[in-house]
C-alpha cells in the first residue's frame, strides 16, 4: 500500500481559563492524511493554492477574520481539490478540570495531541507524521520522547515522527487552515456559507472527529419536553454504550476489533458532526477501504462488524437506508420494524416446515428436536401462546 503521511497543526490556546480575553473555548488539532502515491501532487496543488491566495506568505487561518468569510469559502473549495483526508481532535476547554495537570502547557499539548496520535498510529499503516513546532528545542525533544515512549513499535525510523516549522512545509499550513476553520465553526464564528461548504464539500474528506471530553458527558440540562427527553435518553445511552466498547477494546485491538472500531468511529462521526441521516453500506465500505480494509463484502460488514458490535451491547439502529447511532425513539422503532420484518416471517416458515414433517411422520420426526435448536423451540412456543 505504501506509506501514509500525516501533517498536523492546531488552533486555539492551552489556557483553561476561557474567561480571559483572547482565550479560545475550543482547542482543535487537525491531521491532513495523504497516501504516498498522492504526496507529490498534494504538494504541487497546495503550493499553487498558497501562491494564488496568499502570494508570498503562508497559508494561515488566522490571517482571515470573520468578515473574510467569502475568501475563506473560496480557499476551502480549492483545498477540496487536494488528494487528502482529515482527522480532528476537538477539546472543549470549558469542560476540562481546571485544577488538574492539564493546566500546564506542556502537559496539555502532549495530552491533546495524543488523543489524535493514538488513533492515527492504531489505524494507519507505515505512518510518517510531521507536526508543527511548539516552543523551543527543549520542548521539541520532550515531545519526540513522549511519542517514542508510547508508539515505539510504530516508529521504525527517525523520520516517522518529526517536528517542523510550518513555513517549511505547505501541507502543515493546510492543516493549520482546516484546524482554524473547524475552530471557527465550534466557536460560532463561521458564516453560514463557510459551514455549508464544509458540510457539503469537505465532509466526505473527514474520516474522523474525536471530541474530548465526549459530548455526552457534558453537564447539559436535559430537554424539558417529555418527548424530547425520551429521545435525549436514547441518544445518551447509545453514546455511553459506544464508549464502553472503546474502553473494553483498549489500545491493542486485533484485526476484527479494528474493523469494528473503524465502523463505530465513522457512525459516531456522521451522527455527531455531519447529519442525522442513515449511513449507507456503500459509504461505510468506502470509508473502510480508505482506512486499509480493501475488499470487505456486505456480508463481512454485517457479520464481523455490525453484528459483533451489537453482540458487545453497542446500540446501532438500522433500516433499508443503512445504519446509524440512534438519536431518537423513532430510530429504535426503525430497527425493531426491520428486525420484525425478517425474524417473524422466518420463524413462520420454520414452523410450517416443522408441522409438515411432524404430520408426515406421525410425530416421529421433529426437525427442532436437537438440543442445538432449543432456543427456536422456545420462540415458537412463545408465539403459539400469543
Amino acid at each position: 500500500m505504501g506509506r501514509t503521511f500525516a501533517f498536523v497543526d492546531e488552533s486555539g490556546n492551552h489556557d483553561l481559563d476561557t474567561s480571559k480575553s483572547g482565550s479560545s473555548d475550543f482547542f482543535v488539532v487537525c491531521s491532513v492524511i495523504i497516501a504516498e502515491a498522492d504526496l507529490r501532487r498534494a504538494y504541487d496543488l497546495a503550493e499553487g493554492l498558497r501562491a494564488r491566495h496568499f502570494q508570498a506568505g503562508e497559508i494561515k487561518s488566522s490571517k482571515l477574520k470573520a468578515k473574510d468569510s467569502d475568501r475563506r469559502r473560496r480557499i476551502l473549495v480549492d483545498l477540496a481539490e487536494l488528494p487528502l483526508k482529515l482527522y480532528f481532535a476537538v477539546v472543549d476547554k470549558r469542560e476540562v478540570y481546571k485544577d488538574g495537570g492539564l493546566r500546564f502547557k506542556t502537559s496539555f499539548i502532549k495530552h491533546v495531541n495524543n488523543l489524535l496520535y493514538s488513533r492515527l498510529f492504531d489505524h494507519c499503516t507505515d505512518l510518517h507524521m510531521a507536526v508543527d513546532e511548539h516552543g523551543g528545542p527543549e520542548f521539541q525533544a520532550s515531545l519526540r520522547n513522549y511519542v517514542a515512549e508510547r508508539y515505539a513499535e510504530d516508529l521504525f525510523r527517525d523520520s516517522a515522527f518529526q517536528t517542523k516549522s510550518s513555513k517549511d512545509d505547505v501541507l502543515i499550513q493546510v492543516a493549520d487552515f482546516f484546524a482554524g476553520t473547524v475552530a471557527h465553526i465550534y466557536e460560532g464564528k463561521a458564516s453560514g456559507e463557510v459551514v455549508e461548504v464544509y458540510k457539503n464539500i469537505l465532509r466526505s474528506r473527514t474520516i474522523g472527529l474525536l471530541e474530548w471530553p465526549p459530548r455526552y458527558q457534558l453537564e447539559l440540562p436535559p430537554p424539558t419536553d417529555e418527548a424530547e427527553y425520551a429521545d435525549h435518553r436514547v441518544h445518551l445511552q447509545a453514546l455511553k454504550q459506544a464508549d464502553k466498547f472503546l474502553f473494553k477494546v483498549g489500545k491493542h485491538p486485533d484485526e476484527e476489533e479494528r474493523l469494528q472500531l473503524l465502523i463505530l468511529d465513522y457512525l459516531r462521526f456522521r451522527s455527531e458532526f455531519v447529519s442525522d441521516e442513515y449511513v449507507s453500506t456503500g459509504d461505510i465500505l468506502k470509508h473502510l477501504a480508505d482506512r486499509g480494509f480493501q475488499g470487505i463484502t456486505d456480508q463481512k460488514l454485517r457479520s464481523s462488524g455490525i453484528a459483533k458490535l451489537r453482540d458487545a451491547e453497542v446500540i446501532i439502529a438500522s433500516a433499508p437506508k443503512g445504519y446509524k447511532i440512534p438519536r431518537t425513539k423513532a430510530d429504535i422503532n426503525d430497527f425493531l420494524e426491520l428486525a420484525s420484518s425478517q425474524i417473524l416471517p422466518l420463524l413462520d416458515r420454520i414452523k410450517k416446515a416443522r408441522d409438515v414433517y411432524r404430520l408426515s411422520s406421525v410425530g416421529d420426526y421433529d426437525i427442532l428436536d436437537s438440543a442445538q435448536f432449543s432456543d427456536i423451540r422456545k420462540l415458537l412456543l412463545s408465539l403459539e401462546a400469543l
